[in-house]
């Protein structure tokens, strides 16, 4: 069954793309949808017949792909807790998104080539986190950026659309380089790309060669470097903003439950290696830090309520890089699946919100939407309780586990400060988002105003759906110190046991991991991060609780400087073209003009003309005049004669 989990969206995509009618748009999409529902039904039953029986580890062999040399790839998948997971996240949430695309995409005149590249994005993840291999693995993470590519320039007709496409799909192979080398790297040093095998080969290990282990840290930051690119970090993170160029459930897909999870999943796969590179996990731990206070700074004074949305991602991606790069991977994965759930909510309410608004997306020309869209409005609090880390809702959970993980893995603490500063950050841009968009006066035009409406039932329908999962799905994960007093223990923790594993040389480097700590301290580093985000909240609502007010205006003139910097998201864009791009092109254009046309095609041609001047030279013209063709026979003739003559 878990390989039809896999085939269902594939088939979904073939029938859509190649052999259904292309003007149907209900069967289309009735399609696209059936073919998800197949596969989260199947994923499901297959879950739990996999916990039933214990939860371990399972390697289904598919056929024999790659054999060169001492090089075995079989096609292989593995069923394990950590890809179970992931198999009803992306399933899950993926049908709930395709549902939802219906009513998104009901003006497009065609749209099967949509769900066709929507399905074909999911089959492409789930060989991702099924693969038992790097090189399984590497299909779907290349699949994943082709259909990426295809999803955000979607609509190419205007070509900033195709710009972004092209512009997330050059940028990710930029990261896959590094990927690659990491690849070659670990057949190179282990002689097999299996995870299982990998695994086996370091974790009972007492004591490596010092170059096995500077091999290690070299293949990890290679690694890394792919992940940078995948689940958009610094200075790989600019092709992700951009994306908002495709059509919104894209966006929740790609955003949400699918594509920038990549990177958190591959470290987490692969934590025996990271666990014995020090060095690197120090490098995780600061790009992530970084890159979440970063674009929560950027988030801040975004207009763009994608785009707000966008740097959210960026920023939350890096709080599960830091997760990782402090060991507490069950903590990643656990914001990882919680953020799943709560960013494609948001995402998909603003979707919501942008049908209701003629598709326009500037928070400054929305305002007062909860009278028109209640339902909207309701989800969408939900979603930013969630993601601000309100107590009680997914986010508080998960992104607490962090910043404590943080607090003790840091001796100097800075990662947690800047944890916690990212998180003052992303409570005020969310709730500011909130007020712009639904409370105040309405600032649309007459003609929007009186249009507004709900949406219908099948896009708030799975809102709905994912609003409960947005407040559930953090008590799977309450740490110990709540979990005692309310009578609830960390299932989620203990599900992953069996996929974290630290080597047995690296246990003393991480043993504060396992320690006990005083509940006392636990409950004041909470309590200092929930004080914080209260008060970043308290500010957002007094500056834009009922629309913008002159004291808002008043601040962006006293920081103009400032102000510009955030807004033009600290020029990084213009630092890129100007310093890479425009002299790659400036390279490529002296290639093109000087080596290409005048050398390589110059000697081609010149040789060409050559031959034709040697022809002409050794050959009478032949006109078709025939007393020209006569006297040639008659001196060819006497020339002859007079050879055999002499």
């Amino acid at each position: 069954m878990l390989w039809l989990v896999v085939l269902f969206p594939l088939l979904g995509a073939i029938l859509n793309g190649f052999i259904l009618p292309k003007h149907n748009k209900k069967q289309s999409h009735l399609v696209a949808v059936l073919a998800m529902v197949a596969s989260f039904v199947c994923a499901l039953i297959t879950f739990v017949d996999f916990m039933g029986n214990g939860g371990s580890s399972t390697v289904l062999f598919g056929f024999d792909w790659i054999r060169a040399g001492g090089l075995n790839v079989p096609f292989e998948l593995i069923l394990d807790r950590l890809s179970g997971m992931m198999l009803l996240v992306v399933t899950g949430i993926g049908t709930l998104i395709h549902i939802y695309a219906g009513g998104y995409m009901a003006d497009e005149k065609t749209t099967y080539r949509f769900f066709s590249y929507l399905n074909l994005f999911v089959f492409m993840m789930l060989l991702l986190v099924l693969g038992n291999n790097l090189l399984v693995m590497f299909v779907g993470w290349e699949g994943v950026g082709l259909c990426s590519y295809l999803l955000i320039g979607y609509w190419f007709e205007k070509d900033e659309n195709a710009a972004a496409g092209m512009k997330a799909f050059l940028v990710n192979r930029i990261g896959d380089i590094g990927f690659l080398l990491g690849i070659f790297l670990t057949f190179k040093l282990f002689g097999t790309l299996s995870f299982t095998e990998l695994r086996d080969a370091v974790v009972d290990v007492n004591s490596f060669d010092p170059m096995v282990l500077g091999g290690i840290g070299l293949i990890t930051f290679c690694l890394f470097i792919g992940a940078c690119g995948k689940s958009a970090q610094i200075p790989l993170y600019v092709w992700l903003p951009d994306a908002m160029a495709g059509p919104t459930p894209v966006s929740a897909l790609i955003h949400a439950a699918t594509m920038v999870t990549a990177g958190i999943y591959m470290m987490t796969r692969l934590n025996f290696f990271y666990y014995l590179a020090p060095d690197t996990q120090t490098l995780v731990a600061i790009v992530g830090a970084a890159t979440a206070l970063f674009a929560a700074t950027i988030a801040v004074v975004q207009s763009d309520i994608k785009k707000v949305l966008a740097y959210s991602t960026v920023s939350q991606l890096g709080y599960m890089v830091l997760a990782c790069g402090v060991g507490a991977y069950d903590a990643g994965v656990f914001h990882l699946l919680t953020h799943a759930c709560f960013k494609a909510l948001l995402f998909l309410g603003a979707g919501s919100v942008i049908v209701a608004m003629h598709h326009k997306q500037d928070m400054f020309e929305m305002g007062g939407l909860k009278k028109y869209m209640p339902k909207t409005h309701f989800v969408m609090l939900v979603g930013v309780l969630a993601i601000i880390g309100f107590p009680g809702f997914s986010g508080f959970f998960s992104k607490d586990e962090i910043l404590w993980k943080a607090f003790i893995g840091d001796s100097s603490h800075l990662l947690w400060g800047v944890g916690v500063l990212a998180a003052a950050f992303t409570s005020f841009y969310m709730v500011r988002l909130l007020c712009l968009t639904f409370y105040g006066e309405n600032r649309s035009d007459k003609h929007t105003r009186d249009h507004l409406h709900e949406t219908p039932a099948h896009m708030w329908g799975p809102l709905m759906v994912l609003a409960i999962l947005s407040v559930g799905i953090g008590f799977i994960g309450v740490p110990a110190l709540i979990g005692h007093s309310i009578g609830l223990e960390n299932i989620f923790e203990h599900y992953l046991e069996p996929i974290i594993t630290i080597p047995i040389q690296a246990v003393d480097n991480w043993a504060y991991l396992e320690a006990e700590y005083d509940h006392g301290l636990e409950w004041l580093v909470m309590g200092a991060s929930v004080v914080i985000v209260f008060f970043s909240a308290g500010l957002a609502i007094y500056l834009y609780g009922s629309g913008p007010k002159p004291v808002t205006v008043a601040m962006m003139n006293r920081f103009n400087r400032s102000y510009n910097t955030l807004l033009n998201k600290y020029w990084i864009d213009e630092l890129y073209f100007k310093y890479f791009v425009n002299p790659l092109k400036q390279m490529s254009l002296f290639f093109y003009k000087i080596i290409d046309v005048k050398i390589v095609d110059g000697i081609v041609n010149g040789i060409g003309q050559a031959f034709l001047m040697i022809g002409g030279i050794t050959s009478f013209k032949m006109s078709g005049n025939l007393q020209r063709h006569a006297m040639v026979a008659v001196i060819g003739l006497f020339c002859l004669l007079t050879a055999l003559a002499l």
